[in-house]
């Protein structure tokens, strides 16, 4: 009786619900509004089968789940923020244990029942659905239910344990969300500190998915469905916080109301954790946006960052800018050192991270180019990386000769300022399975003229090609090939017959594979790309089977494809792709000079500098049949450069059409540079 009484007084309660219960008829009809009536009104002439709820409109379902709890937590125990009702409050005959159940008991009550009452309406909306637009048994709902049940309690749970060491409410808040959100800006930002400072660190070295480690961060992947696993966390998390919810309230000092922190042991704390915050912010801020050295930079941000993050905590804590004091010094000067020490020990050059190129004895097999990626039911999926890894001897020789090359350089990992390219810069991923089954993973950003009989050794192996153009997803069935023009979009075929289809992918994989370091370092553009729509059946990372007959994969099929270009001519394909000099009325040449020292510059077919021409550039025309043929047959990608003479050029049809192409000054054939070039 006595136990009844104190833990579920039912006037407490009675004015609990008088008072807040507001809140859980908001969230209900959030709820209502945002699942089931979106459900039942939406039309779709072939049901889409969903394994998830939060895949109809779910980023709103979550986004409610982690601000109205929130929300509810912030008005319940409004009491002990301020400090007369924390006097009123504390003066019941009533222990804090009793006043903190009947509050969670409240919270917990006002939470679970609008959930579990839109499971049912959605349930309910559902079964009674002529057409519905989704289609989903009731494990579904339940999941769904389940889910928004344990996240609600958890940030509920996380802001009352918050709001036990903060006295003030918005504050409260607002920790609650910096709370969810530090992991994520730890993980990225730390992250970029490694890739900058740390040489050959790789820019995805974790596997694991950052979106998943903050409630708020998940709203950006919710086409995932939270797992048993992820669930557990986070009940086992809210069963802690609940716990030390209790630990808290017994230790809290009525008067600390208003206070910034409650509790002095938090306040080192708040200060180093706020402090370092801005620190890895502001340098990951400031060398992202550097003009120059973006290193530099970065280590301006941080001292930056720390000067300003220390200042704010301590001006939050103290609840004015007045902070002056004689202690405020040598506190910055530990906190300072802790930090650098935190952001320079894992980049040291001691820690030899930087020079660790491994044996060729020790390696049982590598790949270049890191994970492959297919896009499957709206998200990308990783592909098994067996394909990917080569265990040849001369190629994993090849790999690491490259490899201690670059450490032997010592290359910057990222010398480019904002928006500063570097020509025929090239992006090396190396991953490693030594024979003692571990992993070791470097990724580079290099100037490949830098290390050329490097890079031509490796892209000259069959390993390497495999992998880079993705030559092993032609070795699954096909059902279709479509073939269209570079040159034009409209001009295109379509294999379908078995026979053809066999016939071209062999011969698209053997010139792939043959290619020499000269052919895949050009930059002619392809004549044409084949679109290869494949009965896709692959081994996932997850070792799951993947069935997906909407798969394709594109091809470039260059003019040193010379077998091909034969094949498609014997089998009548190539006319129909190809654009005749009768169908062109004229050709427009404008020269382009660029000259910027020190700033690389990509240069591209650019038909708004031929066709405003806002330099007042001289135009030069012509009907020449001969250029005109010359100009279908050859044509540049893009140029990174500095400086250098090209000429934008236009090609005007007959009927209205228009395509717009570039050449440099030494592609100019004799005819070319009769018409261009001043006697």
């Amino acid at each position: 009786m006595t136990f009844n009484r104190l833990y579920f007084n039912r006037g407490f309660l009675y004015q609990n619900f008088r008072q807040h219960g507001w809140l859980g008829i908001v969230y209900l009809l959030l709820l209502l509004f945002s699942l089931p009536l979106y459900i039942g009104t939406q039309i779709r002439d072939v049901p889409e089968e969903i394994s998830s709820l939060f895949r109809a409109n779910g980023e709103f379902h979550w986004l409610f789940a982690v601000t109205i709890p929130v929300v509810m937590a912030l008005f319940l125990f409004r009491y002990i923020q301020a400090g007369g009702p924390a006097d009123v409050y504390h003066s019941l005959p009533l222990q804090r244990k009793h006043l903190l159940t009947m509050n969670l008991l409240t919270g917990y009550v006002m939470i679970l029942v609008p959930i579990w009452i839109t499971a049912g309406v959605t349930g309910w909306v559902s079964a009674t659905l002529v057409e519905p637009a989704f289609s989903f048994d009731g494990t579904v709902i339940s999941m769904w239910g389940l889910t928004m049940s344990v996240i609600s309690l958890f940030m509920f749970t996380m802001a009352v344990t918050v709001g036990m060491c903060i006295g003030q409410s918005i504050l409260q808040g607002l920790t609650v969300y910096g709370i969810c959100l530090i992991p994520l800006i730890f993980w990225g930002a730390f992250e970029l500190h490694l890739q900058r400072y740390l040489f050959g660190y790789p820019e995805k070295a974790s596997k694991f998915q950052a979106e998943m480690i903050s409630p708020i961060s998940r709203l950006t992947s919710l086409s995932i469905p939270p797992d048993w696993s992820e669930l557990s966390i986070y009940a086992a998390l809210t069963v802690l916080l609940s716990v030390l919810s209790y630990l808290l309230y017994r230790k809290r000092h009525v008067e600390s109301a208003t206070q910034a922190i409650t509790f002095g042991i938090v306040k080192p704390i708040f200060r180093f954790g706020f402090m370092f915050t801005v620190v890895l912010l502001s340098g990951a801020y400031l060398s992202m946006i550097s003009p120059g050295n973006p290193q530099i930079w970065g280590v301006a941000g941080y001292i930056l960052g720390g000067i300003v993050g220390y200042i704010g905590a301590e001006m939050i804590i103290r609840k004015t800018w007045l902070i002056w004091s004689g202690n405020i010094l040598p506190r910055f000067a530990l906190y300072g050192i802790v930090a650098a020490l935190i952001l320079y020990v894992p980049v040291a050059n001691w820690n030899g991270y930087a020079a660790n190129v491994p044996s060729k004895n020790n390696v049982e097999k590598v790949r270049i180019g890191g994970d492959q990626y297919i896009y499957v039911d709206n998200r990308s999926v990783k592909l098994d990386d067996e394909q990917l890894y080569s265990n040849s001897i001369g190629y994993i020789d090849a790999v690491l000769t490259l490899h201690q090359s670059i450490v032997d350089a010592g290359q910057a990992l990222n010398i480019r300022g904002q928006n500063h390219y570097i020509p025929d810069e090239e992006r090396v991923q190396i991953d490693y399975i030594l024979k003692n089954g571990k992993t070791l993973s470097r990724e580079y950003m290099v100037q490949e003229s830098s290390f050329q009989q490097e890079f031509k050794n490796m892209k000259n192996f069959e390993d390497y090609k495999v992998v880079s153009y993705g030559t092993y997803a032609l070795d699954n069935d096909v059902r279709s090939i479509g073939i269209r023009s570079s040159l034009l979009g409209d001009r295109a075929v379509y294999i379908s017959n078995p026979q053809l289809i066999r016939e071209f992918k062999d011969l698209l994989k053997a010139e792939i594979l043959d290619q020499t370091y000269d052919d895949q370092e050009s930059q002619w553009e392809s004549i044409a790309s084949a679109e290869v729509y494949q009965d896709y059946r692959a081994e996932l990372s997850s070792k799951r089977v993947l069935d997906s007959p909407n798969l394709s994969s594109t091809y470039s099929i260059k003019p040193t494809y010379t077998r091909l270009i034969a094949w498609l001519k014997e089998n009548n394909l190539y006319d129909q792709l190809q654009v005749s000099t009768d169908e062109i009325a004229s050709a427009q040449f404008i020269k382009q000079e660029i000259d910027s020292p020190g700033k690389v510059r990509w240069v591209y077919p650019d038909p708004q500098f031929i066709d405003e021409n806002v330099k007042g550039n001289k135009k030069v025309a012509t009907k020449n049949k001969k250029i005109i043929s010359e100009l279908l047959q050859r044509q540049r990608s893009g140029d990174y450069t500095e400086d250098g003479t090209f000429y934008q050029i236009k090609l005007n049809f007959i009927k209205g059409q228009n395509v717009y192409m570039m050449l440099k000054e030494e592609d100019l054939t004799e005819e070319m540079r009769a018409i261009l070039i001043d006697p």
